[in-house]
């Protein structure tokens, strides 16, 4: 039911050599594709409007892993030709489904109407047509985002968020909501629609920052790339270039005259009761200050008109006339005390791969890579914060004191100052519990107050990274570093900050995104999302990255059960798998003897751990027999971190007493951290296992080949 699926052949070099979709998805595009021939011509219109796939900027010339990858593709898709019959037979099922024209798609907008009772939500794609009623809750960029295409194509909005060609899952998903075809005629419009895109509207992709290739990329637009896992503990800090990258949407690009007009809004309305209850009354409609309402947009009608809504208006929060709103200039920023912290981010998706194994979750499948530590330099949030409210009551010095709690002896950005400021904060606004952040890509998020607050969170407002300006892809001009969360509050590219009563609106803060659902619930439908907490503070996590041989004794033999635990790397380090060289005394021999099921082998490990919440890593236990016993790592660097506030990973090495498994090859090892809480890491991922495979920190296993 993919996109090619009316489609007689294609070129299969251009496939192979496009960047945006991995091996199994081309495998899976490829398997899909059947022989029709009253539709040639539409795969060149298809081909044309989804150029971005085959353009040259977008191919990388790559490593061996790229190439390996490539061949793999190859190889699936020579072995889905094999699947013809099949195709043929999807072929006949297709021809019995019902025609409908765009006319009556539209009419299943999600709105009550004689010709929907029932509120059905149809959507067109690729010539065929789908009811995603049942999906909308489920849907991974939130049920607001997938409205957007209601009773119409979604061709536009897949050609911006070509997320949706990373893999096959989306493809899969819609083949299961199938009701019907889409008229020829209306497909041929939209088929134009889509090449009058590439023609009048800029590729919103055009603009991206060059990246390291040692990355392991998994979808170039937008961007999600990982650490290689040889190269994650190299470094303490992550060199920025190998640092890993997580979008959403394409990095926002400011030109000279765009930075220099730049202003980080600062909105301090709730600190204003009469301002406030102003702007409440106009939200409800009850009117403010404002003579002229605003002028509702238009819906966009055609795929060009999609397109250039998306991507010229990503301000999804406005600020009315009645806000009390400072505007600072980065240099403004960059006046306040620099601070520096060394903290580590990490996707919340970190080794989905490995939830995947059990079962198919939604989301990028990420290895242990989407972690890495940097040094931020910027100016405490709490300083900024501090600046706004002098901005804004500068003409009134009763009100500045009154609301600032200052006194006028005391000096500008100290710590008793800034305490001092805090408490008067607390006292006098009882009602303000978050800290809202906007992105200049639309994106919406937000900490609570306690934390955003607290002089001890360390929450800064960053234009450093590694003692270098942000690099736009971690967030140039400012980033809000928040030490100890998700790296999804960590908001990039920060465009506009807002104290606040309730939590940020939008995917990200309340929708799916970022919920964790229990492993038995399928279905979001099935629970209140609105009553579950977003992820903010992080658990406990630990990996391991390199493993070496070091010698092997004739033991008695032990029986190691490896059958029910699931690897996250099947075999660990094949560079030394053959050569079945020891280190014995410091001198190096070649083991002649093989290796009996049941031996012990000594190998020396080495990885890392991290906890959120400030939470220092106190131990990390290591085990080679399936945790019969276990063995404490060395903490080798980041163990002198702050009590409570230990916001950056630490890493470790350990040796390790591991018996060869049955294949007589390898071993198998597991690593476990422990934080000063002694919270630790539960043994297996299957009570972890959530449908957007979030937190994957059961016990790290790899396999290891020694022989």
């Amino acid at each position: 039911q993919s996109y090619y699926k009316s489609h007689k052949s294609i070129n299969q070099t251009a496939l192979m050599s496009a960047a945006a979709m991995t091996a199994a998805a081309l495998a899976s595009a490829t398997a899909n594709m059947t022989r029709n021939e009253e539709s040639e011509d539409r795969l060149s219109k298809a081909l044309k409007s989804t150029q971005f796939y085959y353009s040259t900027n977008h191919q990388r010339s790559q490593s061996t892993s790229s190439s390996s990858c490539h061949c793999q593709a190859i190889a699936k898709c020579e072995a889905s030709s094999s699947s013809k019959q099949e195709n043929d037979d999807n072929d006949n099922e297709d021809n019995n489904l019902p025609t409908y024209t765009m006319s009556q798609v539209s009419n299943y907008n999600g709105q009550l109407s004689p010709t929907n009772p029932h509120k059905r939500i149809w959507m067109s794609y690729g010539g065929f047509v789908y009811d995603v009623t049942e999906f909308i809750a489920n849907h991974p960029g939130g049920s607001e985002k997938i409205l957007m295409g209601a009773g119409g194509a979604i061709e536009p909005y897949w050609y911006l968020y070509r997320q949706h060609f990373a893999s096959s899952l989306p493809l899969n998903l819609l083949s299961k909501m199938l009701i019907g075809k889409l008229h020829p005629s209306d497909q041929d419009r939209i088929d134009e629609q889509m090449e009058n895109v590439t023609e009048q509207t800029p590729d919103p992709y055009e603009h991206e920052p060059e990246r390291n290739s040692k990355l392991i990329v998994h979808g170039d637009t937008p961007m999600n790339a990982e650490v290689p896992r040889d190269v994650i503990t190299e470094r303490y800090l992550t060199p920025n270039e190998l640092f890993y990258i997580r979008h959403h949407h394409p990095v926002p690009y400011l030109s000279e005259g765009e930075l220099e007009e730049f202003r980080l809004e600062v909105d301090l309305t709730l600190m204003f009761p009469d301002a406030l209850e102003k702007r409440k009354r106009a939200a409800e409609g009850g009117g403010g200050d404002d003579e002229d309402e605003e002028e509702m947009a238009l819906p966009a009608t055609t795929a060009v008109d999609i397109v250039r809504r998306e991507t010229t208006d990503t301000t999804t929060s406005s600020t009315c006339s009645n806000s009390v709103v400072a505007k600072l200039s980065l240099e403004q920023i960059k006046s306040l005390p620099k601070v520096e912290l060394v903290s580590t981010l990490q996707c919340s998706g970190n080794r989905r791969g490995g939830f995947n194994g059990l079962r198919q979750t939604s989301g990028t499948p990420w290895g242990q890579g989407a972690i890495s530590t940097a040094k931020w330099s910027g100016a405490r949030l709490i300083d900024v914060l501090m600046l706004a409210m002098e901005q804004v009551t500068s003409a009134d010095d009763e009100g500045k004191n009154k609301l600032m709690g200052k006194n006028n002896n005391e000096g500008k950005g100290g710590l008793i100052e800034t305490l001092h400021s805090l408490q008067a904060l607390i006292d006098n606004h009882p009602e303000l519990q978050h800290l809202r952040f906007e992105s200049l890509d639309g994106m919406l998020a937000s900490i609570d107050a306690n934390k955003g607050l607290n002089p001890f969170g360390d929450v800064i407002v960053a234009y450093e990274m590694n003692g270098e300006d942000l690099p736009r892809d971690h967030g140039y001009p400012l980033r809000v570093i928040v030490p100890g969360y998700a790296a999804v509050r960590n908001v990039k590219w920060l465009k506009k900050l807002e104290l606040a009563e309730e939590e940020a609106e939008g995917t990200w803060q309340r929708g799916l995104n970022y919920k964790i659902l229990p492993p038995t619930v399928l279905d979001a439908k099935e629970v209140d999302l609105s009553v579950m907490p977003g992820l903010s503070e992080e658990c406990v996590f630990s990996g391991i990255t390199k493993v070496e041989n070091l010698s092997h004794t004739h033991a008695p033999m032990m029986t190691m059960n490896t059958t029910s635990t699931a690897l996250e790397e099947d075999i660990f380090d094949s560079s030394m798998s053959m050569a079945a060289s020891f280190h014995q005394g410091g001198s190096r021999t070649t083991s002649p003897t093989p290796l009996t099921p049941g031996e012990i082998v000594l190998v020396k490990t080495s990885g890392w751990a991290y906890a959120g919440g400030g939470r220092n890593i106190v131990r990390v236990d290591v085990t080679g027999n399936n945790g019969k016993s276990w063995q404490t790592a060395t903490i080798t660097e980041g163990s002198n971190q702050p009590l409570r506030r230990a916001w950056a990973w630490v890493f470790w090495e350990c040796e390790v007493p591991a018996i060869v498994c049955e294949d007589g090859v390898s071993v198998e090892l597991a690593c476990k951290g422990v934080d000063m809480a002694f919270n630790t890491q539960p043994e297996s991922m299957g009570g972890m296992w959530n449908v957007r495979g979030l937190v994957n920190n059961s016990f790290y296993r790899v396999k290891h080949k020694v022989m």
